[in-house]
């Protein structure tokens, strides 16, 4: 079967460069409260935080291992 082609469907894609477009409408937080977290969530950020803890300790560790401070070679 043989269709007619129509002649107002677009042949490509229009680009516009975000600098080019217009302003989005910005929308604001105000009034929304807290957001509240399911008991999950909740443990898996504290992993998180305890990891984190424990990397900055690591990282603590190394600087004065680094400086002769502490480790099997100080003193």
């Amino acid at each position: 079967m043989i269709t007619a082609r129509d002649e107002h469907a677009p042949h490509g894609f229009h680009v516009i460069h975000p600098l080019d477009d217009l302003p989005e409408v910005k929308h604001t937080g105000e009034g929304l409260g807290p957001m509240p977290l399911h008991g999950r969530v909740k443990v898996a950020l504290w992993v998180l935080r305890g990891y984190l803890f424990l990397m900055a300790i690591l990282v603590v560790y190394h600087l004065l291992d680094v400086a002769g401070l502490v480790g099997w070679h100080a003193g």
